[in-house]
């Protein structure tokens, strides 16, 4: 019996909120928000330090998952 191998995430990680953009992106696509909303339910930035707000606006529309506010 062959295992199928598990997809490894690489993407950038948000320290703010302790998860991946990739998991960040799942819970956008699950529950689609404008990105400053997302920034405060999914990332973490309202009390975080904000150093991947750029890095991760750009992986969400690289995947077709911002909305503007």
């Amino acid at each position: 019996m062959s295992a199928v191998p598990e997809e490894v995430d690489n993407s950038p990680y948000c320290c703010c909120s302790a998860a991946t953009f990739q998991e960040i992106l799942e819970r956008q696509r699950a529950n689609p928000l404008p990105f400053m909303e997302l920034l405060m339910v999914h990332a973490g930035c309202g009390a975080g330090c904000g150093s991947c707000i750029g890095d991760l606006e750009a992986y969400l529309r690289s995947h077709d998952a911002y909305l503007e506010d």
